[in-house]
């Protein structure tokens, strides 16, 4: 059995199709299970109106943001495997099909996205990332995370953590990966991910709660490991502007592993990040 977690806040625009995209699902889902977050704009009206046996709806009575509403769905779940699926983000029909098809041993299966997509659901762009073969590098290099991609054994089901808020979902799998859970990356191309002017991606929380992961595993990570983690951090922190801290991070990360900088994406992002905010020093 399939159970599906969407949590929301304020979704009136995109959760009526999130909802449908896991309705016509080639493999069916048994449970919906749509946790609104104290929602001030039509979510609950919408949903209640266009869903009212399809989902099972639990309304916060108070804001509690997006870890907890992901943890209690999952704590409402049935079903022996747990996709969450943002309420924003939309699958490809066959996508829990070609999860559970790939599944094998593992206790997460990460479906690498490559398909990012605009306000009304149109193709901006398709990622042409490489995947390392190594899960580790593509754990500790942050290339992972994105709620949307990822399903859970039930039984192995790791609690999303508020401390860590918009990194959540990166430090969840540094934290299964160290438990000894066994994580499986796939590349299906079955998720869309939304990008909008309300994603979160650019809140200075994301920036923080970068830094809260660094703190916590920085002497933890596997020396093979290290280089990638902390170019990422480097990375994280000349996104938001502090580049006196992401240079330290990066100049750590050279000094482990020089030949990390023979990746073209890796210099065309210094620059990128490093010489715009230069130019405006």
């Amino acid at each position: 059995m399939v159970s599906v977690v969407i949590p929301v806040y304020n979704g009136e625009k995109f959760v009526l199709r999130t909802i449908e995209c896991v309705l016509s699902q080639s493999f069916k889902v048994e449970q919906i299970i749509v946790i609104d977050d104290a929602s001030t704009d039509r979510t609950q009206e919408l949903i209640l109106k266009e869903f009212p046996k399809e989902v099972i709806y639990h309304r916060n009575e108070k804001n509690m943001e997006r870890c907890y509403s992901r943890n209690l769905g999952a704590s409402l779940a049935k079903g022996e495997y747990i996709f969450f699926l943002d309420h924003d983000d939309l699958w490809e029909k066959e996508h829990v099909e070609k999860v559970l098809e790939n599944w094998g041993d593992a206790h997460i299966v990460y479906a690498f996205p490559r398909k990012y997509i605009d306000d009304e659901g149109k193709l901006m762009r398709v990622s042409k990332k490489r995947l390392p073969a190594d899960v580790g590098v593509l754990i500790f290099s942050g290339m992972i995370g994105f709620p949307s991609a990822t399903a859970f054994k039930k039984e192995s089901f790791e609690e999303y953590e508020d401390e860590f808020m918009l990194r959540e979902d990166w430090e969840v799998f540094i934290r299964a990966y160290f438990k000894g859970l066994k994580i499986k990356v796939i590349d299906t191309n079955t998720v869309m991910i939304r990008e909008h002017s309300g994603r979160t991606s650019k809140s200075r929380r994301l920036y923080e709660g970068t830094l809260k992961v660094h703190e916590i595993y920085k002497d933890r990570v596997p020396k093979e490991y290290l280089s990638y983690f902390l170019f990422h951090v480097g990375e994280t922190c000349m996104r938001f502007a502090d580049l006196k801290r992401g240079w330290a991070f990066v100049l750590k990360a050279l000094a482990e592993k020089p030949s990390l900088f023979l990746s073209g994406r890796r210099l065309l992002s210094l620059l990128k990040r490093g010489l715009r905010f230069y130019s405006h020093a």
